[in-house]
């Protein structure tokens, strides 16, 4: 059998770090058997569905390098792949359920049902659907539509109405008749449900396994039963557990950033965040949290997913989004920190500085004692000495260069160790902490020399003496 899985966002806002994680399971997975990933858009949800957010949700995916063979913007066989544009497809099969007698038409009003449901409840029964339509003769349906009576469509659960899956995640899960009551599968308004699109859509676009969060479960019995009742091929279905903040609630805008769009605002990287969202509820059984797509690729597999919910750890993505950095070439780097922060000198700033950021968006900070200068305070006689190197020798231009200038001021001053390295890391930055000055004193020069607003080690001292 080949593999077809779909990521079905809802496009109602920019894509939630839980959605981006099944999102990337459903991308290994297929890339692992050589199958196919099918983007499919669920916006039969009117009042909050927009084709502003639908890209929205895109770009996030682009964004991540989840490449899809199959969409609303790429076609495919089994076109369209939004469902507000799949109407006649769900009329087609209703009909069909119609004529086999396993859907009918439900007069009832929303008043009449919540009626219902109270009642139930003060009752002490579940609050199922009670058959009155169910029961109705054929005349008095036909009564009722010749008198324009508003209907929404339900469906039958039969006597065999119990329900068992094999979830590839959680194991044996079984459903009982008695905890399901007939259901809704077209609204009064013409709308189709959830449960009910997701069967026909999953079935038409022919997709062998469906892998999705773990809150869709429970809908898991409606669908399964409308599969029975079109005597279709039912998928194998993977339910992954949530992602839950620090404090095991689910994760939601309390416990920070929660869209991907807001990562990769904040910094962060693509590879970093598809390797960490991996890593949340998944293993390949090797003590390895550093990876690329292709281990991933490669090692990804179900039955690794642990059924347990995965706790989100903002300090250890922003640990594992470092060493992406750090590992990346300066050269690599320089387009993606230019969106945040760009000089003529970048590239060279981000190569003296990398290793002590964990996001993009930290490298301007790490470089501001490039950018400006404060002039500290600092003892005359050490300037002095220090502007007399500098001008007689000049500014070194390599860390040879640079201890080369220690030596001599060293001689100079009487002063070694700390007692020379602070004075003249606060001289030429204007603070007492940064990066090795055998790689910040040459990065001063080459900023100065190329970008006028950089004031030169040489110009700095000189500042001091006035």
């Amino acid at each position: 059998m080949s593999v077809r899985v779909r990521f079905a966002p809802s496009p109602t806002g920019h894509l939630h770090v839980g959605g981006a994680r099944t999102a990337i399971f459903n991308w290994l997975f297929a890339k692992h058997h050589g199958g196919t990933f099918i983007i499919r858009v669920e916006d039969t949800d009117q009042a909050r569905s927009t084709r502003e957010s639908e890209a929205m949700v895109l770009d996030d995916l682009r964004w991540l390098g989840l490449q899809w063979d199959e969409g609303p913007d790429a076609g495919g066989p089994h076109a369209p792949y939004r469902q507000s544009e799949r109407v006649d497809t769900y009329n087609t099969v209703t009909r069909e359920l119609m004529a086999r007698g396993i859907a009918y038409r439900c007069f009832c009003s929303e008043e009449e049902l919540e009626a219902k449901r109270k009642l139930a409840e003060a009752e002490g029964r579940p609050p199922h659907y009670d058959l009155k339509c169910f029961r109705l003769s054929a005349q008095e349906v036909s009564a009722k539509l010749a008198m324009w009576t508003p209907c929404a469509l339900r469906f039958h659960v039969p006597d065999d109405g119990d329900v068992t899956i094999d979830d590839m995640i959680r194991g044996e899960v079984t459903w009982r008749k008695e905890s399901l009551g007939d259901f809704i599968l077209v609204r009064s308004d013409g709308l189709p449900t959830y449960n009910f699109c997701v069967v026909v859509d999953d079935h038409d676009m022919e997709i062998s396994h469906v892998i999705r969060a773990e809150e869709h479960l429970t809908n898991t019995h409606r669908q399964v039963l409308i599969y029975r009742a079109m005597d279709w091929d039912i998928p194998r279905f993977a339910h992954v557990s949530l992602i839950l903040g620090a404090d095991r609630t689910k994760l939601s805008k309390r416990h920070g950033a929660t869209s991907v769009s807001q990562y990769a605002e904040d910094g962060f990287l693509p590879d970093a965040m598809v390797n960490y969202l991996t890593l949340l509820g998944w293993s390949s059984g090797e003590a390895r949290e550093i990876f690329d797509r292709a281990y991933a690729i490669e090692h990804f597999s179900l039955d690794r997913v642990n059924s347990a919910p995965a706790v989100f750890d903002p300090q250890k993505f922003d640990w594992l989004n470092g060493q992406y950095i750090h590992a990346m070439e300066a050269s690599a780097l320089r387009p993606l920190v230019a969106k945040f922060f760009d000089a003529p000198w970048l590239e060279e700033g981000i190569d003296v500085v990398k290793t002590s950021v964990t996001r993009l968006t930290q490298f301007r900070d790490a470089l501001a004692f490039v950018t400006s200068y404060e002039p500290p305070a600092i003892e005359r006689a050490f300037a002095e000495a220090l502007a007399n190197e500098l001008r007689t020798n000049g500014t070194p231009v390599d860390a040879d260069g640079v201890k080369a200038m220690n030596e001599r001021l060293k001689n100079a001053t009487g002063l070694k160790g700390k007692n020379l390295f602070m004075p003249l890391r606060l001289a030429l930055t204007g603070l007492d902490h940064g990066p090795e000055l055998v790689r910040a004193i040459p990065l001063l020069q080459h900023a100065s020399e190329c970008d006028q607003s950089v004031l030169s080690p040489l110009a700095r001292v000189e500042t001091l003496l006035r």
